[in-house]
């Protein structure tokens, strides 16, 4: 389908993993979230599956830079998260379902879905998680057999593709023929002029690009000029970076 110009996704910028400054105010955490609802923006975020079953909400595949525990998301017991304080602040790794309720739709979601083995198993839980949530939400992998778990069971979620600088990835997505079904691509800024994804738009002119992460003020003129969106950094994580846009 045809992302909609109007839709809450496509206007305005997106706080990667919530607006935050990793100071106070962790990524991908309660606090940031709800920074950025405070502020109007939608939130780009990441959800792992534990191995009890619970989507929690975390971005690397170990818990040392964020917690300084060397362990990873899925193996964490989701009944103690008070154990596992990011960046050395009072906020936890928060349950999705806990974000959810906090956002309750206010701003729209982008969720990627983490590369992991069990993916069909964590596409499941997702999906009971968001087929009564109110709110409007897009799902993005960078894992193609995770996207065509959602085209072929839930053909009317918006769908994306990640891709970042792997030759292999683009390889696979085009053997596979992903880009006939996606509804967005989510590409690297620092990409976001490869041929590859011309080629893309040309074949498929209603498919959107969104890019990441919009750190620079040069970032975020290419991504005004090539993109139909970003998701972004901004000086209160680093004042070297842009303005909130």
């Amino acid at each position: 389908m045809a992302i909609a110009k109007d839709d809450i996704l496509m206007t305005r910028p997106v706080a990667h993993r919530g607006l935050h400054d990793n100071k106070t105010i962790p990524e991908n955490s309660l606090a940031a979230f709800r920074n950025a609802v405070e502020h109007g923006y939608g939130i780009e975020l990441d959800v792992y599956l534990t191995d009890d079953g619970t989507l929690i909400v975390h971005h690397d595949p170990s818990l040392k830079r964020t917690c300084g525990i060397k362990t990873h998301p899925e193996k964490i017991d989701s009944s103690h998260l008070e154990k596992y304080r990011l960046m050395n602040t009072d906020e936890t790794i928060p349950r999705l379902a806990d974000v959810l309720a906090l956002v309750d739709g206010k701003v729209g979601l982008i969720i990627e879905v983490k590369v992991s083995s069990k993916f069909e198993k964590t596409c499941a839980a997702l999906w009971d998680l968001l087929k009564d949530y109110k709110g409007h939400y897009w799902i993005e992998s960078f894992d193609p057999r995770t996207v065509r778990w959602w085209h072929d069971n839930h053909p009317d979620v918006i769908l994306g593709q990640l891709y970042d600088v792997y030759a292999w990835q683009r390889a696979y997505c085009r053997k596979v023929g992903t880009h006939e079904y996606i509804d967005f691509i989510a590409a690297n800024v620092g990409n976001i002029k490869k041929k590859f994804y011309a080629k893309v738009k040309k074949a498929r002119p209603q498919v959107a690009l969104v890019v990441w992460t919009v750190r620079t003020p040069a970032q975020q003129d290419s991504a005004k000029r090539f993109a139909d969106n970003y998701i972004f950094e901004s000086k209160i994580k680093n004042e070297t970076y842009i303005d909130l846009p």
